[in-house]
């Protein structure tokens, strides 16, 4: 299983795991998926079961900092016009 975490406004690779032993229901036990109730679970992870990946949804640092410099880009839904 390849686990890929992206941010969700700017789309960039954060990071990834690689556990080629592991089963979807290996991955969200240990990636601490199974913990979200079924709405965080549908706005943070999907999955693309052909190539046996996992993305996770996150905010990179960059996102992160510029949300706290300037709140009211996320006013129209959007950080990244």
């Amino acid at each position: 299983m390849r686990i890929e975490y992206l941010c969700k406004y700017c789309r960039h690779l954060v990071g990834e795991l690689v556990r080629p032993d592991w089963s979807l229901a290996d991955a969200e036990r240990f990636c601490g998926i199974h913990h979200l109730t079924p709405v965080e679970r549908s706005e943070t992870v999907t999955y693309n079961r052909d190539r046996g990946v996992m993305y996770i949804h996150t905010v990179c640092d960059f996102c992160q900092h510029a949300v706290e410099l300037h709140p009211e880009l996320l006013i129209e839904g959007k950080l990244l016009q």
